[in-house]
C-alpha cells in the first residue's frame, strides 16, 4: 500500500514536471529559437521539442474539456491534407486554447469576451502580449 502511494506520487510529480515544462518552458523557448537558431545545439533541441509536443497535447486536452466548459462550445476541428512524396495524407487540425482566446477576445460577442477576460490576463502574465 505504501509503495503504491509512493509510486503514484512519483508518477504525478514526473507527469506534472513534463506537462508544466511543456507549457511554461518549451513554448517560449521555441519562439526564442526562431530568432536565434544557431544558439542551441541538437542535444538541447531534443528535450525542448519533447516538452513542446507534450505541452501541445496538454493544451488540446485542456481546450477540449475546460475550454468547452468555459466558452460553452466545442473547439473548431477541420481536416487538412499534407503531401508527403506523392501521397496525400489527411490529418485533423484543431484550434489551441490560445487560438480560441484570441478569437473570442477580438470577436464581436461581449459574453464570450467576458468569459475570456480572466484567461487572457493569466496567459499574458506568463507570456506578455501572447493574446
Amino acid at each position: 500500500m505504501m509503495i503504491d502511494t509512493i509510486l503514484w506520487l512519483l508518477y504525478l510529480a514526473v507527469g506534472s514536471w513534463l506537462v508544466l515544462g511543456g507549457l511554461f518552458f518549451a513554448y517560449p523557448t521555441v519562439y526564442r529559437l526562431k530568432d536565434r537558431r544557431d544558439e542551441f545545439k541538437w542535444i538541447m533541441l531534443v528535450p525542448i521539442f519533447l516538452w513542446l509536443i507534450i505541452g501541445v497535447i496538454a493544451d488540446i486536452i485542456f481546450n477540449v474539456f475546460w475550454g468547452s466548459w468555459i466558452f460553452r462550445e466545442v473547439p473548431h476541428w477541420s481536416i487538412r491534407w499534407v503531401r508527403w512524396w506523392k501521397i496525400k495524407i489527411p490529418y485533423i487540425k484543431t484550434e489551441l486554447f490560445t487560438d480560441r482566446l484570441q478569437r473570442h477576445w477580438y470577436g464581436d460577442s461581449e459574453k464570450q469576451k467576458e468569459r475570456a477576460a480572466p484567461w487572457v490576463r493569466r496567459v499574458n502574465i506568463i507570456d506578455p502580449g501572447h493574446v
